[in-house]
């Protein structure tokens, strides 16, 4: 039945998916806390597969981590191709240069320790085991297992396991310190404290329905799935045609390592492409041409929901006994010290730079930056039910300007892995650990300075209005 190995495993992921709905819906206590359904599922699948490996196996993994690590590579670029696909309308014109300022400044901080903790405790493991702290914490298990892969040399085989590791721990500090913030912040506040976070999306679709005879032509899901599709399929031919200009016969040349690099990047790619694929319809209409049917949010969105479901499930079930007895302790050495520094610069920068909503930006923050952005809207409801004050959009439009400002700092926390087993490879892993330092520093100062003005124009603004 070798025709059925890659299908047991999405069968399996939709399986722990389901079961871990039903416990986030109906168990008091897992749903007092955020926790993503995929995580849920991701880490029962964890528990089962290892204890039948254990006992019934012989110690032998009944996950092949080669095929899983495909699923999730492929499941993370259609994901983030599906989002870019997605008209995005917002109506703030609110500056977030701040809030981003403060989401990149938290990736150099946590890169930073994460680098220094390795050098210090872990000398033996390759720095990037660090670094990944501020990818798993700072971006979640997208950016850290495409990461993961592109190190896996270097970290013995166990990269997309390291990385999804510690989006895993991000997302219990997130979901538990989280709950227990904001139900201390709520009490300060006399809020009523939330007594469970299900996973209910907030946002309102308009759904259009097709006639009967464009259904009995082409759905409205196929045509969004043929886009898809061929958005991907330019990708695949993109890196094919890189890897015949690229690769060498003998290796281990910059070609090989650009092509390993840009083929580990397959989501950028991706979003390229969609943009590009965005522009052309948007000429078209200009044109006053008609292309409205090969555009449909609401199947888009919950595409986008499937592949995220999808690659954070099959993220976790990476992860092997082998892998955490060889990196368990650096993991949570490096979690804990990273959540820590995590939540009081995050309570330091919030009561500094906002002069409104202080209390909401650090809820808000901390759960995006041990998590993902949906950790932190759920936190934020805690304290802001309905998402009236302005936080929960500018933390999203943000993080978007981070991932522009936050472009160099990529750039320097591949500066290790570009040096590894070379002479300049301990100098390279000092200018990775200096330049975040300087980078989260700059950043720190802009802040103090921004917040001062702003908290001067508030009183001014108050006096004034007395």
């Amino acid at each position: 039945m070798q025709q059925w190995n890659m299908i047991i495993y999405f069968l399996f992921m939709g399986l722990l998916l389901f079961v871990g709905k039903v416990l986030k819906t109906k168990v008091p206590v897992i749903n007092r806390i955020v926790l993503p359904t995929a995580l849920l599922g991701g880490a029962i699948g964890l528990l089962f597969t290892s204890l039948y490996s254990a006992f019934l196996n012989n110690g032998v993994n009944i996950i092949d981590v080669d095929a899983m690590t495909t699923i999730v590579y492929h499941a993370l670029a259609l994901g983030f191709i599906t989002l870019t696909l997605q008209e995005k309308k917002s109506k703030s014109k609110k500056k977030v240069w701040s809030t981003g300022m403060i989401i990149t400044s938290t990736y150099a901080l946590q890169g930073f320790l994460g680098i220094l903790l390795v050098l210090l405790l872990f000398s033996d493991k390759f720095v990037g085991s660090g670094i990944l702290l501020a990818l798993g914490f700072g971006q979640g298990p997208g950016l850290a297992t495409s990461f993961g892969r592109m190190w896996n040399d270097a970290l013995a085989g166990n990269g997309v396991a390291l990385g999804a590791s510690y989006a895993f721990l991000g997302f219990v500090v997130g979901g538990t310190v989280g709950v227990l913030l904001i139900n201390l912040l709520s009490r300060k506040k006399n809020i009523e404290r939330v007594k469970r976070f299900d996973d209910v999306s907030s946002g309102k679709h308009v759904i259009e329905l097709d006639t009967v005879k464009e259904i009995s032509v082409m759905d409205g899901m196929t045509v969004q799935f043929v886009i898809v599709a061929m958005i991907y399929g330019l990708v695949w031919l993109f890196l094919f045609a890189l890897k015949g200009f690229l690769v060498t016969d003998q290796g281990g040349t910059i070609g090989d390592q650009v092509y390993g690099l840009l083929e580990s990047f397959n989501f950028i790619i991706g979003i390229f492409f969609a943009l590009g694929y965005k522009a052309i319809l948007k000429v078209i209409k200009k044109k006053g041409k008609n292309v409205n049917f090969v555009s449909n949010d609401y199947i888009m969105s919950n595409f986008t929901s499937l592949f995220f479901n999808i690659m954070i499930t099959g993220a976790v079930l990476t992860i092997t006994f082998d892998f955490l007895a060889d990196y368990g302790l650096l993991l949570l050495v490096i979690s804990a010290v990273g959540g820590v520094a995590t939540l009081l610069y995050l309570r330091f920068m919030t009561k500094r730079v906002y002069p409104h909503f202080q209390d909401e930006y650090f809820v808000a923050l901390f759960g995006m930056l041990t998590g993902t952005a949906s950790t932190g809207v759920a936190l934020l409801k805690g304290l802001d039910r309905d998402l009236t004050t302005p936080v929960a959009e500018e933390m999203v439009l943000g993080s978007g300007t981070a991932i522009a400002m936050a472009l160099p700092l990529f750039a320097i926390l591949m500066l290790p892995s570009l040096s590894y087993q070379t002479a300049n490879q301990t100098l390279f892993e000092y200018i990775a650990l200096f330049g975040c330092l300087l980078y989260a520093l700059v950043m720190v100062v802009i802040l103090l300075v921004r917040g001062k003005r702003m908290a001067a124009a508030h009183i001014e603004e108050e006096t004034s209005s007395n």
